[in-house]
């Protein structure tokens, strides 16, 4: 794995610089530098309302920033949008909308199509072995409403999956789901990720964070720390970043798994 130090700008799947967000004169991020090499698998993490969700959605321009600079694979995100799949939180989908899981899918490919060409039997196809990658080909006709909470994770993640990204952006797509839909997922994200994608995740479990991960983000408003799992992850790090919730994670947290080598 290339050390961050090593890499340039172009290089570097993310590169953020000096990011600052603020709600109503309130900062959520703070003066953020952040630099993810291609080819990992890496964890945001943190407390409630450290701004995880935050970064992301800034990376992706959905929220303005006060001040910073961001750039993917050496360019803006408006020039390098299709090379970049995102996964929202499942509770910021209004999953009321009648829908079969197909159609959720295939929205992953109008971003190469345009919104004025219709998808054929082509694009169709490719939805639906996408669908087969997470399981959910049986599925496919099923307005998304019917779907459990884990089946419907599975079908957005088979949505980022057709876009054939670069880089993948996933809001806590672990989070509500049950132990075999989580299984599922990683073991997807792990194959990307040995295929040379990049995965940037939000992860609320700091139990797996060393077993799933081998890059990581500490955050708290401010970065904590960032670089490979096994230097990041340290009692003094995760003190830093939780304060006084720690005594309540930290025997858990710091006990078992390993990250991959």
């Amino acid at each position: 794995m290339p050390s961050r130090g090593s890499l340039h700008e172009p290089d570097l799947a993310l590169h953020v610089e000096d990011l600052t967000v603020a709600y109503q004169s309130k900062p959520v991020l703070w003066d953020v530098d952040l630099d993810v090499p291609p080819g990992v698998m890496a964890a945001i993490v943190g407390p409630n309302g450290a701004g995880k969700s935050t970064l992301i959605k800034t990376v992706l321009g959905l929220v303005k920033p006060t001040a910073g600079h961001v750039t993917l694979f050496g360019r803006p995100y408006k020039a390098q949008r299709r090379r970049v799949g995102y996964v929202p939180q499942r509770s910021s989908v209004d999953w009321d909308f009648p829908t079969t899981a197909l159609d959720v899918v295939t929205m992953g490919l109008y971003g190469r199509l345009g919104w004025l060409r219709r998808p054929g039997r082509r694009e169709r196809a490719e939805a639906e072995h996408a669908l087969s990658l997470v399981g959910m080909q049986d599925y496919a006709q099923r307005q998304i409403s019917q779907l459990s909470g884990g089946q419907q994770q599975r079908v957005f993640l088979a949505r980022a999956l057709v876009q054939q990204a670069d880089v993948y952006f996933l809001d806590e797509p672990m989070a509500g789901v049950d132990a075999t839909t989580e299984r599922a997922i990683v073991e997807i994200l792990h194959r990307l990720r040995d295929g040379g994608k990049t995965l940037i995740v939000v992860h609320h479990d700091l139990q797996t964070v060393r077993t799933y991960f081998d890059w990581m983000l500490l955050l708290n408003v401010r970065v904590v720390a960032q670089g490979p799992v096994r230097d990041v992850y340290t009692a003094e790090n995760l003190r830093k970043a939780y304060g006084g919730q720690i005594a309540l994670i930290e025997r858990e947290a710091l006990a078992g798994g390993e990250a991959r080598p």
